[in-house]
């Protein structure tokens, strides 16, 4: 059953004039009843977000396995090699 909006009259100071107001049920007085186009928007935003993400992870997986693989040079894996023997190494 709705509501006869009650009106009232208040005078401001500022523009020294009389403003009339009035009352609104919450339910009329709200933006938007249902926000059926904010949840279109943030649901489509979520599948571009998820959409982007997964590209994101097919191209990092592309990449590591199509580099090439770092190896190891021959002084990197090398043993240090021994004193010699005709140089006595003082310390």
């Amino acid at each position: 059953m709705p509501r006869k909006l009650e009106t009232h009259t208040r005078w401001e100071n500022s523009d020294r004039r009389l403003h009339e107001e009035k009352e609104l049920p919450a339910t009329e007085a709200k933006q938007g009843r249902m926000g059926r186009r904010i949840l279109a928007v943030l649901l489509v935003a979520l599948a571009l977000t998820a959409i982007v993400w997964a590209l994101v992870e097919l191209w990092g997986s592309y990449e590591a396995t199509h580099t090439a693989p770092v190896t190891a040079t021959e002084n990197q894996t090398a043993a240090p090699k021994p004193p010699a023997q005709g140089n006595p190494q003082s310390y």
